[in-house]
Order: C-alpha cells, then sequence, then structure tokens
C-alpha cells in the first residue's frame, strides 16, 4: 500500500508520485503520514522542511513556506505558497 502525494506551489507542479511516507512542519508541529491515516488538513509552518520517501528511488527533501497539507483516503496534497525539489 502506498499514498499517491501532489505537492504544488504557485509556479508549478513540484512533485508527484507514490510515496511510502511523508513528513512535514506544520504550524503546530511536525506530521508524519503513513497509508491507512486517518483524515487531515493542516496549515504548513511559514518556513519548513519536507521529507518524502518515495516508492522507489531516493529520499526527497525540500523546503516549504506557507500553505496547506491535506490527507484523504491515501492521497496527500500539499499546496504552498513556496516550494523547490
Amino acid at each position: 500500500m502506498a499514498l499517491q502525494v501532489e505537492v504544488v506551489s504557485r509556479e508549478h507542479k513540484v512533485w508527484e508520485g507514490e510515496a511510502k511516507y511523508v513528513r512535514a512542519r506544520t504550524a503546530d508541529g511536525d506530521i508524519g503520514v503513513l497509508p491507512g491515516h486517518i483524515p487531515t488538513m493542516a496549515l504548513l509552518a511559514e518556513d519548513g522542511e519536507l521529507l518524502i520517501e518515495p516508492v522507489s528511488g531516493e529520499k526527497i527533501v525540500t523546503r516549504l513556506q506557507e500553505g496547506f497539507l491535506t490527507v484523504s483516503n491515501d492521497r496527500v496534497t500539499i499546496a504552498a505558497k513556496h516550494a523547490q525539489v
């Protein structure tokens, strides 16, 4: 089982694919997401790190600035003001 992950910024789609794990910095602290996670909506921190562990390939680490993270039905969507890989 895997997560379907999409990371977008105002400028473009940053990354999309399947992942085993996602960790992001929210306004309330770090959140880790694995398959089967409960539905969640969180406000991203003003400046924080995003870690994605893809099903295949190397870990992806990027910086995010402001935005939202939602989790529903093993789908993680991250919409940030600014993100880069």
